[in-house]
């Protein structure tokens, strides 16, 4: 068992509001039920930047795939939380930049692994395998996993939205620096999440996705604990700061806002 490990569900419900589902509303996707886009308006009511955020995610996951791929060569790649595809995903461009490059995407939702695999059939060098980062140890050695991605060459880690459905009770942070000590130095983390520094804020979001998603959530962190997760890692230029910026390279965070923002960055990882 992974430290806080969930067990994965297996059916799809489209009655009770599912997170990836809630993202491709938001996203202007077509694979959502009204469960999900009731609960984008009750997001949207206590959040009216949601969809903001959301597209601000997608462009920084991106964004860091084409810079990681292009300027620092790294061919391999682990997408947690990957999402339902949608026009343009992690496989299409790291590809674009090394024809070799190999993509693992890894998501609890059944409705998401289905509709990857399908969009993914026959690529030999790209898979989706339904898995948590909670699943610790047990995710390396998915048969998928282990032989598309070679861990003594440099992989990236992108984690993007995801530590916001993650509780700090599943410990997190834990399960995080444990995948992390299996990958070869030069390899990168880039992690984001929601973010506020005001504690209604907090408590209204965490309220809301709870409620709409029957406790299939985390939590909104502030800053501060977000920072926690990139302990002992090198930051890459701009540091770490509202994502949105990040891909402007507009980087001022010296503001503290009340609101929400998608909070954080990429880092190196040296042993």
């Amino acid at each position: 068992m992974g430290l806080g490990q969930r067990p994965l569900a297996r059916t799809v419900d489209v009655t009770v509001a599912s997170v990836a589902r809630m993202y491709d509303f938001l996203l202007r996707g077509k694979d959502n039920y009204p469960a999900d886009r009731a609960a984008c308006d009750a997001l949207l009511d206590v959040t009216p930047n949601a969809v903001a955020l959301v597209e601000a995610q997608r462009a920084f996951s991106l964004a860091t795939v084409d810079r990681l791929a292009t300027q620092h060569g790294v061919r391999q790649f682990l997408d947690f939380g990957c999402g339902l595809p949608a026009w343009v995903n992690t496989h299409q461009v790291a590809q674009q930049a090394h024809r070799d490059s190999r993509v693992v995407y890894i998501d609890k939702d059944p409705m998401v692994v289905a509709h990857g695999r399908a969009l993914l059939d026959g690529d030999g060098s790209t898979t989706v395998v339904q898995g948590d980062l909670l699943d610790g140890d047990e995710l390396f050695d998915h048969p998928q996993v282990s032989e598309l991605i070679d861990l003594d060459e440099p992989v990236v880690v992108l984690m993007t939205s995801v530590l916001h459905c993650v509780h700090d009770d599943e410990l997190p942070g834990a399960a995080l620096r444990n995948l992390l000590s299996r990958l070869a130095g030069g390899s990168f983390l880039v992690l984001s999440q929601w973010v506020s520094e005001n504690p209604g804020t907090r408590r209204r979001v965490a309220q809301v996705m709870h409620r709409s998603t029957a406790g299939a959530w985390g939590q909104v962190r502030t800053r501060a604990e977000v920072e926690g997760f990139f302990d002992g890692l090198d930051l890459e230029e701009p540091g770490l700061a509202d994502i949105s910026g990040w891909v402007r390279e507009d980087h001022n965070s010296a503001e503290q806002p009340t609101g929400m923002v998608e909070y954080g960055g990429v880092a190196r990882i040296q042993w």
